[in-house]
């Protein structure tokens, strides 16, 4: 699902997926990036307003698959779901990155390919502040949701059929996948070790 190199690279595939080349010990980056900032160029304008509060602040910032934690020099991600050991991305790293996607996801804008088709979902993405279960500081909760007129048993249909489609990746290193059905593209988090999917959203499209 990701590739690694020398340099961190972004792309669109022939389905207007995100396709990450990254850098071999920054494969959570990518992961963090695909599931949680994810390819729509006006919600990263807002998650960067998010992400700029969380840091003057140090609050945490809980996303469909990962946490992150920001601190003096670097910027820690961590799974929701315990993928991997939780890793300190420099600051010098981290917002270059960032302004990096942003400015791929700008060039590629007018693209005719990334043109959403007729009847894609309503997606929506929303940010609330709540406080953990144990106590302590509130946390910042950015997610993606499905349709609300969706019910339970389209949810289910439409988070299987994209984890079995013929065009799923699965990334064994960080437990992310990503499958498409009806047009637009599921994500999320399984288990390598039992091939259990732990978690699945919709992925805003460019």
């Amino acid at each position: 699902m990701f590739t690694t190199g020398d340099e961190i690279t972004f792309s669109h595939d022939q389905w207007r997926r995100l396709r990450i080349t990254m850098l071999p010990a920054y494969r959570p980056l990518a992961a963090w990036l695909h599931t949680d900032v994810q390819p729509n160029l006006a919600a990263l304008d807002q998650f960067a307003e998010v992400l700029g509060q969380a840091a003057t602040n140090r609050e945490t910032v809980n996303g469909n698959g990962c946490w992150i934690e920001f601190r003096p020099n670097d910027v820690v991600i961590g799974s929701l779901y315990d993928r991997w050991e939780p890793l300190p991305v420099p600051t010098g790293l981290f917002w270059p990155v960032l302004s990096g996607l942003r400015g791929f996801l700008l060039g590629a804008a007018a693209e005719p390919g990334l043109t959403r088709p007729d009847g894609y979902p309503a997606v929506s993405r929303m940010t609330t502040r709540r406080p953990p279960p144990t106590g302590g500081r509130p946390v910042l909760v950015d997610r993606t949701y499905f349709p609300p007129e969706w019910s339970e048993q389209q949810v289910q249909q439409a988070a299987a059929g994209a984890w079995g489609s013929a065009e799923a990746l699965y990334d064994e290193h960080t437990g992310t996948w990503s499958g498409l059905w009806c047009g637009g593209e599921l994500a999320g988090y399984y288990d390598p070790a039992t091939g259990t999917v732990q978690s699945y959203f919709p992925v805003l499209a460019p």
